[in-house]
Parts: structure tokens; sequence; C-alpha cells
């Protein structure tokens, strides 16, 4: 979003000034706004999931002839962690408690509906470098039939890992890209038991202090 669009979302600075020192001061991600002659930027922001804050960003939206909702999808968040090491507690989280918004440009040049997209925090260091411990992980949910070498979000009862896969013709091999951590094995007949909640698509994480 420009730092004008910041602007008018509720919980921001009400200027452009306001917005630039915010994005500074709490090192928020930019990049080089597209289509624009000079240094406009765009920044990368959350959209806190109360209702009074979702009414007033699509107010905000309204206000520019629906600009904000046609370029941007907001993806449900969830107070969920997936474990990266031995398997963290599902918190049964039925609600988002936020969104994050995307490009919908991106959505579609990767091929995705925003419908089957949700956000979960990763917990632990078995897949660094890939995955940091709270990482923000965009999950395909329409993609649960394993594809040997990818990532995914896998439960066993109430416990939720996020693992590489390795197919095998007699059982799945969960791997940790952290090679101090060992393979879980899944043979297929306990295979029932476990379910591909989806697969991880987009990676995202901080940098610096």
């Amino acid at each position: 979003m420009t730092a004008k669009e910041i602007s008018e979302l509720p919980g921001m600075p009400g200027t452009t000034q306001g917005v630039h020192k915010k994005a500074k001061r709490d090192g928020w991600r930019y990049r080089k706004q597209e289509g624009v002659k000079g240094p406009g930027v765009e920044y990368l922001i959350s959209v806190p999931d109360d209702g009074e804050a979702i009414d007033q960003v699509q107010d905000s939206a309204a206000v520019y002839g629906n600009q904000f909702l046609e370029e941007f999808a907001l993806i449900p968040g969830y107070r969920v962690q997936v474990s990266a090491g031995h398997g963290s507690l599902s918190q049964g989280e039925t609600e988002p408690y936020r969104h994050l918004a995307f490009r919908r440009k991106w959505l579609k040049w990767r091929g995705f509906e925003e419908k089957d997209l949700v956000i979960v925090w990763s917990k632990g260091d078995s897949m660094e470098p890939t995955i940091s411990n709270n990482d923000t992980l965009v999950v395909h949910l329409g993609r649960t039939r394993p594809v040997d070498g990818h990532i995914y979000v896998v439960r066993n009862d109430d416990q939720l890992w996020v693992k590489r896969l390795q197919v095998l013709p007699s059982a799945w091999l969960l791997l940790s890209d952290n090679k101090h951590y060992q393979p879980i094995e899944v043979p297929k007949d306990e295979q029932h038991t476990f379910e591909v909640i989806g697969q991880v698509v987009h990676i995202a994480h901080d940098v610096g202090e």
C-alpha cells in the first residue's frame, strides 16, 4: 500500500509524512511503487481483524472507488503455530484474528484463488534455513495430495507440523531441512491417521533487529 492509502487506515498516522516515519521506525518492508516516476514506495503491512477496523478499511476502499479491495486480497491469518520441530498443539482456532493484504496480481501470477489460502506462523528451528521461528506461512488448502519434495502443514491428532514430504512407495518421510533433526517415517498403513492440511506456497520473515 502507498503511504497515502495507509494514512486512511484506522490506527495509522493521518499524514503521509507520519506513515513514512512510522515505516522507518518500525522497519516495514517496502518496494518501489510500480508505474510511478520518482522515489515512490509501497509498504507491506498487516491489517488487524477486528470488526471496526475491517469496516473502516472497506469504507476507505469505497472512497478510492473500491481501489483497495480491487487491488488487494485480504488473506485470513489464524492464531496457530505449526511446529518445525516435534509437533505443536493446535489451538483449535476457528476464526481469523488478523488479515494480511496480498496483491491480486501476485495471486493471479501464482494461479491462486484467495479462498484457498490461509496464514499461520512457524515455531522452532528444524526447517532452518528455509523456515525460521515465527515466520509467516501462506498455506494453500487446496493442495492436500503430497508431491515429493514440497513443504506441507500436516496434522496428526492435535499436533501440527510443517515439514518437507518425501513420498515413497511404502511410506511418507517428514523431512527437516535442518539436518540435526531426524526424519519422521509414516508407514503406508498409518497414513490415514495423518491429515495434509495444505502446501506452504509463500514464506515471509523479518531481517535485522
